[in-house]
């Protein structure tokens, strides 16, 4: 038989709960959050067996966003130069995402369950085309459950931007980085993690996918899916810290990629077919960091080599493919490195950089796409005030291509160096510190060879010397970018 006291106890958790609610309604209006960390919890002196089930919910929502204007000083808009694949991320085009998350954590069996929706908006801004079309993308949707079977265990499955550290002044992230469709498992234990997914792909391309049109059972036509090739990436990342003094760690890295591509066959304009083989390739990789010696200090050093298929991004389309119309002779090796040192409440120093060399599969040993490139930026601040600094940037990009350039009859290499400085408005001081907003004046010379990549017919081809005056605004908070 119930005790008489059960239903003033239920009453009573029933107002908790809405007082609980009702607190938490302000924070939200004015757009505050609490920690991720942290969430709202209650205690009963006596808890009721149905409370063992109580599930701690928690939203959260986060944004990363960059947005510049500028002119070229002719009448023109404000051009970023790119001579290299990671160009200096100075002057980038507008770009943003939206995260929204949600949390559920089961308080005494210990899972959470943890969704994931990231949209992303491309450069294509109303106020300046006119154009009310919007580049809209899905960047991360996808669902991890934490802690299932045992502490530390992470499952998950959906389509997620999978990524480690990045090399911030190129927007580069030179070890691992997926966009993927799939899922993976984790391990966290101690100092150390195991990391491995798998994902797939089918781009929208002819090299991947062939929807070909056919008559119909009737009359008219239909479209069937003639060629499906679904490309398969596997990773497998390992991770250790180690303490070597006082509040100095060291990471230690290791990265390993496979991507594969079953064979298959499409249709050609003249109705006949053709065979594209099966393809595959294979990616190493390693990343040492200090850190911990100081709040946002950083050294990392990649370096990583891959063969075939993997030497080519997972989003992109394999060219320069040997006789037998596959990858497997390409290879590519990169370093890269990124850094930042703060000194005390002063000043603080970003460095980015990275060399690549790239051979495709090709037999032409004198390919024009067989390449060394190599890009550098470095940013020294100046906190003049917690919120007022003053930035400079000065950047260069080199590529020399193997091959011989069919307009000079030599070897080309391509040169552009830039020069920028930005006052800015922070929130506190730090190379990290967003939102930031900057006035931007770049200064960027280019040789004979840079204006020689632009077509002839391009009118940048006449500026040897490029300028960039305009504003800029950075921003992130709570995003899974970083």
């Amino acid at each position: 038989m119930r005790s008489t006291s059960e239903p003033w106890r239920s009453a009573a958790t029933v107002l908790v709960w809405a007082a609980i609610w009702l607190v938490g309604l302000p924070g939200a209006a004015a757009g505050e959050e609490e920690p991720a960390e942290e969430s709202i919890e209650v205690e009963l002196s006596e808890p009721e067996p149905e409370a063992l089930e109580r599930i701690l919910e928690h939203f959260q929502f986060g944004s990363y966003g960059r947005v510049p204007i500028a002119s070229d000083l002719r009448g023109g808009t404000g051009r970023q130069v790119r001579l290299v694949a990671h160009p200096p991320r100075l002057l980038e085009a507008p770009y943003a995402e939206i995260d929204l998350a949600y949390t559920h954590r089961v308080e005494y069996a210990g899972p959470e369950f943890h969704t994931q929706l990231t949209l992303a908006l491309g450069e294509k801004l109303f106020h300046i085309s006119g154009d009310f079309a919007a580049d809209i993308a899905v960047r991360n949707l996808y669902l991890e459950v934490r802690d299932v079977l045992l502490p530390g265990l992470q499952i998950w499955a959906g389509s997620r931007m999978y990524r480690g550290d990045d090399i911030y002044l190129l927007d580069f992230w030179p070890l691992d980085e997926q966009n993927t469709v799939g899922g993976g498992a984790a391990y966290f234990f101690g100092p150390s993690n195991v990391r491995l997914h798998v994902g797939m792909n089918r781009l929208d391309d002819s090299f991947q996918t062939q929807w070909i049109s056919v008559p119909a059972d009737d009359f008219g036509a239909r479209e069937i899916l003639f060629m499906d090739r679904q490309r398969t990436v596997f990773s497998l990342r390992g991770e250790h810290n180690f303490s070597l003094a006082s509040a100095l760690k060291l990471k230690a890295v290791l990265y390993l990629e496979n991507h594969s591509l079953p064979s298959g066959t499409r249709q050609t304009e003249d109705g006949g077919t053709e065979s594209l083989p099966a393809d595959i390739g294979w990616l190493l990789g390693a990343e040492a960091s200090l850190y911990g010696y100081g709040e946002y200090k950083h050294i990392n050093v990649y370096l990583r080599f891959a063969t075939g298929l993997a030497t080519f991004d997972e989003m992109g389309i394999p060219f320069g493919l040997d006789r037998d119309k596959k990858a497997a002779g390409a290879r590519e090796l990169l370093l890269g490195l990124s850094g930042n040192h703060e000194f005390g409440q002063t000043a603080g120093l970003l460095v980015g950089a990275y060399g690549r060399y790239f051979i495709d599969a090709d037999p032409n040993v004198y390919d024009r796409d067989d390449a060394w490139e190599l890009a550098l930026a470095v940013r020294p601040a100046w906190y003049i005030s917690e919120f007022v600094h003053l930035l400079a940037e000065a950047n260069l990009q080199y590529l020399r291509p193997n091959g011989i350039s069919p307009e000079s009859g030599a070897h080309d290499a391509p040169l552009a160096f830039e020069l920028g400085i930005m006052p800015a408005v922070s929130l506190g001081r730090g190379s990290y510190a967003r939102p930031q907003l900057r006035l931007i004046y770049a200064l960027s010379v280019l040789n004979d060879a840079a204006l020689r990549t632009f077509a002839p017919e391009d009118p940048q081809r006449a500026h040897r010397v490029r300028h960039f005056l305009g504003f800029g605004v950075e921003w992130w908070f709570h995003s899974s970018r970083y």
